[in-house]
């Protein structure tokens, strides 16, 4: 068949097709047509599809081509390159995550913390609310920046990441923002409005209006600034979560068992998602075709009319299905499940050895079935159905051959886990009540991912993906413009902490001062503990200038100043001991 000249415009791409179709679905008779006979209606498929099950034949045909009008590449209209030079890492990741969508999201973060508060007037003294103040877009760039950082500096637990254990200190985290500043946000970080949201089961409802629109726009950014190339692959990923949700899902086959089941369409050159629908369970109206049918329209409805290669597994191909992304001049490969309606009968049947191919034609659609370690069954319009050399030899160093499906299949299908395993490597995992936080932060795993392979598309020598990751917080840090939390006391290196934690230490009294034997100094541990319990029960009146206990004694190796009794034990066991100490009164106070 001649490549056409315009591949939207079907009455050129296949006009006695078209004239075929429409003799049988829309009843336009034309001279040839002079209906159905009675023993024609068997022949006709029982779902409506306009296939003629018995027009199969033995053997293969020359693959359908159109003109492939992609024009792949970055959307230069979004992201252009500026005459005074390359673009940042920034830029590349501000293309996907704009400051209008940052905002977004502090506007809905400091919208529930205040309506928290005022829900809740009894909270607790040491909540988080209680010392709430609003976040700002500089903030959120250096939270943003800092769970990015996470996913390259892996700590078992949190906290970890501001301690000053010598053996697990990281100094970044806490040059940025405090521990108790990032829980905050973390704690209250929101994307919708709560007020606006509907109950489950009324009319409006949707599964995900917890994500809001800065979801929304991210996945819309995804599509924007970048064209895929020819091939793109289409398949399902998860997100692992456990929790109590009405659309999660177990897969046993999988990896990840438990969790939330995303769609996504990739690009099968680099793995970069350009789609991506969530799976929120049954329900809504479907099309004569099935849900599956549906989904895969959608996802690759942006790029029909336009030439496209699309590779599928067998969960979505259907004969049904590839004759529609035929119509609309786009061409499907993907493995097949035997009993979809549409195959041929004799290929359902034909028994084969190991390394033999059956392969059948509808002047359409090839079917082919090939003898492996077991049958596989393809279904394509892309390719001829013939043998053809893999690449690799047997072990007496004969050439293997393998149809020309299964090998085009293996080299583009495996888009979608790529693109998985690359997000994987610097995920942001931490447990979360919220289903909807752990949706946010894949996707933003996904952003920097994408960010990354726009950066690699224009770059002649690219750098590696977690020195990307790395320079891009530091850049991200830098546009927030915060100075980071404020520094109590002496800062105290490494030995010394470890010694604090690990050497024999013993109690004295204070040198004496002037006329007193002992002198009476101000305990370190108890001191700034007390200032940090007022600060919280009292934001908005000044600290005292003393707080906490006067002691007389003191450590004889450390020389500070330390109560007898809780102090000197927490000052030389916990890594935190302010914080042990706070908790340890809050404890005793109830």
């Amino acid at each position: 068949m001649a490549e056409p000249e315009n591949p939207g415009e079907l009455a050129n791409v296949l006009p006695e097709f078209r004239q075929i179709f429409q003799e049988i679905f829309l009843d336009e008779d034309s001279d040839e047509f002079e209906g159905f006979d009675i023993e024609d209606i068997d022949n006709i498929a029982e779902d409506g599809t306009g296939f003629n099950v018995d027009n199969w034949v033995e053997g293969g045909k020359e693959p359908s081509t159109f003109t492939f009008t992609g024009n792949a590449g970055i959307n230069t209209d979004i992201l252009s390159v500026p005459e005074e030079g390359s673009l940042s890492y920034l830029d590349y990741f501000e293309c996907i995550i704009t400051d209008n969508i940052i905002q977004k999201i502090v506007v809905e973060t400091n919208r529930y913390a205040a309506t928290y508060s005022e829900t809740h007037p009894d909270l607790p003294s040491h909540s988080r609310y209680r010392k709430w103040t609003d976040t700002t877009l500089g903030e959120m760039k250096a939270f943003i920046a800092m769970t990015i950082a996470m996913g390259l500096v892996q700590q078992l637990d949190i906290q970890d990441y501001w301690s000053g254990n010598p053996v697990i200190n990281t100094p970044f985290f806490r040059s940025v923002m405090s521990r108790d500043r990032f829980l905050s946000l973390l704690s209250v970080l929101h994307l919708a409005d709560n007020s606006g949201a509907v109950p489950r089961g009324q009319t409006g409802y949707s599964p995900l209006q917890k994500l809001g629109e800065p979801y929304k726009d991210i996945l819309s950014n995804f599509q924007s600034c970048y064209n895929p190339n020819k091939n793109i692959a289409i398949d399902e990923g998860m997100i692992p979560w456990r929790g109590n949700l009405h659309f999660r899902v177990y897969s046993p086959d999988k990896p990840i068992k438990y969790g939330l089941k995303v769609y996504m369409l990739c690009d099968s050159d680099n793995g970069y998602c350009s789609r991506m629908e969530l799976y929120t369970g049954h329900g809504g109206q479907n099309s004569q075709f099935g849900a599956t049918y549906d989904l895969i329209m959608r996802l690759a409805d942006p790029f029909l009319n336009k030439g496209y290669h699309l590779y599928m597994d067998n969960y979505f191909s259907s004969p049904q299905l590839f004759y529609s992304l035929f119509l609309n001049a786009t061409l499907a490969c993907g493995t097949l499940r035997k009993n979809r309606r549409g195959v041929p009968q004799d290929l359902k049947d034909r028994r084969l050895v190991r390394g033999e191919m059956f392969v059948m034609n509808n002047d359409m659609l090839v079917a082919v079935k090939y003898a492996d370690k077991k049958d596989v069954h393809l279904l394509t319009t892309i390719h001829k159905g013939v043998m053809e050399d893999s690449g690799k030899r047997d072990q007496e160093g004969i050439e293997i051959q393998k149809p020309d499906c299964i090998l085009s299949y293996n080299k583009y299908m495996g888009a979608v886990d790529r693109c998985d395993q690359m997000v994987a490597y610097g995920s942001f995992e931490r447990r979360t009540l919220k289903w909807w936080k752990k949706v946010f932060f894949h996707v933003l795993g996904l952003a920097v991912l994408n960010s990354y392979i726009l950066y690699k598309t224009r770059s002649q020598q690219p750098v590696l993906q977690r020195v990307f990751r790395r320079e891009l917080v530091n850049q991200l840090v830098t546009a927030s413009e915060i100075s980071g939390p404020s520094s109590r006391g002496r800062k105290r290196s490494s030995a010394e902490v470890l010694q604090r934690l690990s050497a024999r230490h013993f109690i004295c009294h204070l040198p004496s001062s002037g006329n007193r034997n002992h002198a009476k100094r101000r305990c370190v541990v108890c001191g700034p503990a007390e200032a940090e319990l007022f600060r919280s029960a009292n934001p908005e009146e000044p600290v005292p200038k003393r707080m906490g206990r006067e002691t007389c004694f003191q450590c004889k190796q450390c020389q500070v100043a330390l109560c007898i009794e809780p102090c000197f034990e927490l000052f030389h066991t916990k890594a935190e001991y302010v914080l042990a100490y706070k908790r340890l009164k809050s404890v005793l106070e109830e």
